[in-house]
């Protein structure tokens, strides 16, 4: 008989009896709490195993998926729309300028040669939404807009309608992209985009492209956007819109870039002239300035981002002629906005570094001080005249902001009730605006330098 102090340890036997002397079922034992716990963890691990599996091979499955495939063949791609006013009163006249994309490719193929390089199909009494639904009735692919190089506006739509009100529907479009060029034409737009013919472009879309850097070189025309005009409408102020025509004038006088569309002195090229600028007020046009005054108004609102551009100025010793000068537009204008008094008071400071490239007259402009300085004067009174002159026509012809000073007084103001509450834009027109000219000839030529040679400064991008 064995002693019961020298057995081992029992290993533990469930209780026939649960917790707190409850009874568990028949034939079945209470099980350890950690076992229960370890058991519940593999589960666990492995239902996650096989969800993560699961969405993996979902995943993959829809990456090679042709759900929402477009095939380029049933695709047609508009370059351009046109937005002309209708007989029906809240309805337009929708142009689309299509592109052949056959005459894209290289090479063309001797069917794609024959043709055309573009069609136009006007959809009139609708709406920029329906326009492309019903043009689809007689065209039978689907039309495109998301490579829509520019939207084209006659001015009698927009001088009579809010061009905000118009763009509204078509900005709801997700093809539509914001940074998309616009264009007010002083015809019809329908007749612009038909009587554009390039010279050297096949397809009309790489004429607007090419313009556009066209215009960032020259400064005579604003880069005009979607989404800069609705950032200028939000706040009340004015906007500066290119300026184009399909139609010269015969026997104009305009002279150089003091001109408007249709007025050049020039023949040959291509059949538009794209100069100056319209300007807009409360979404409608009020007026238009000449490309010589456009660089004036894009100046006075740090707006003109052209490294030099060509000024002539009247040579003061023989009027006759004029002195050729590039302009160093490497230093932005300062402007400063007071708003504490009833009627703001706008300073701006623009300077000019002036190079001399041509002297007509063959006066000694070098080694001569007093004719020196006699130019140097007779540049900042000329400068100093041409700001007065868009001055004086934004704010007693056009009664707006075409500058962009708007914005910077929006910065003055601690929350936007309070900058509609001082309103800036009504009290533009009575505002009192300084302009100063800080004129430095830099030299006259590549050899001949004057004292008033100054270091190059840094571009301001």
């Amino acid at each position: 008989m064995k002693k019961e102090g020298r057995e081992g340890p029992k290993s533990p036997v469930p209780s026939p009896r649960g917790r707190k002397g409850e009874a568990l079922p028949k034939g079945r034992a209470e099980m350890p709490r950690s076992t229960a716990r370890g058991r519940l963890k593999c589960a666990l691990r492995a239902l996650g195993r096989s969800a993560f599996l699961l969405a993996g091979i979902g995943g993959l499955l829809t990456l090679g998926g042709c759900w929402d495939k477009v095939e380029l063949e049933d695709i047609v791609f508009a370059s351009a729309i046109g937005l002309d006013r209708a007989e029906q009163p809240g309805r337009l006249d929708v142009t689309f300028e299509l592109m052949n994309t056959k005459k894209a490719s290289i090479p063309i193929s001797q069917t794609a040669q024959k043709e055309p390089n573009v069609t136009y199909v006007t959809v009139r009494d609708t709406t920029p939404i329906w326009a492309r639904d019903i043009a689809n009735s007689v065209v039978t692919r689907r039309i495109n807009i998301s490579h829509v190089q520019t939207i084209v506006i006659g001015e009698e739509l927009v001088r009579q309608e809010d061009l905000f009100v118009t763009l509204a529907a078509a900005l709801r479009d997700p093809e539509m992209r914001r940074a998309t060029p616009i264009i007010v034409t002083h015809e019809r737009a329908e007749d612009f985009l038909r009587e554009n013919r390039p010279r050297f472009e096949t397809l009309p879309y790489i004429f607007y492209r090419f313009k556009l850097n066209r215009w960032k070189d020259t400064g005579t025309v604003p880069i005009s956007t979607l989404n800069e005009f609705l950032r200028a409408y939000s706040i009340r102020a004015g906007y500066l819109v290119t300026y184009a025509t399909a139609r010269r004038e015969e026997g104009s006088e305009g002279r150089d870039d003091r001109a408007f569309p249709g007025e050049l002195r020039i023949e040959g090229g291509d059949p538009v002239e794209m100069i100056g600028s319209a300007a807009l007020a409360r979404g409608k046009m009020v007026g238009a300035l000449t490309g010589y005054e456009t660089r004036f108004a894009l100046l006075l609102g740090n707006q003109l981002h052209v490294a030099t551009y060509l000024i002539g100025f009247r040579d003061p010793v023989d009027p006759t002629y004029y002195v050729s000068t590039r302009i160093q537009n490497w230093e932005g204008p300062r402007i400063r906005i007071d708003v504490s008094r009833e009627i703001p008071r706008i300073v701006v400071d623009v300077p000019f570094r002036v190079e001399v490239l041509s002297v007509p007259s063959r006066v000694d402009y070098v080694n001569d001080a007093e004719k020196r300085k006699l130019l140097h004067e007779s540049i900042r009174k000329e400068l100093e005249s041409a700001f007065r002159r868009v001055v004086h026509r934004a704010q007693k012809e056009f009664e707006t902001d075409i500058f962009g000073w708007s914005r910077f007084a929006l910065r003055l103001f601690p929350t936007w009730e309070d900058y509609r509450r001082y309103d800036f834009p009504g009290k533009f027109p009575r505002a009192e605006v300084e302009v100063h000219v800080d004129v430095k000839i830099i030299n006259f030529g590549k050899t001949v330098t004057t004292q008033e040679e100054s270091p190059e400064p840094k571009m301001r991008w």
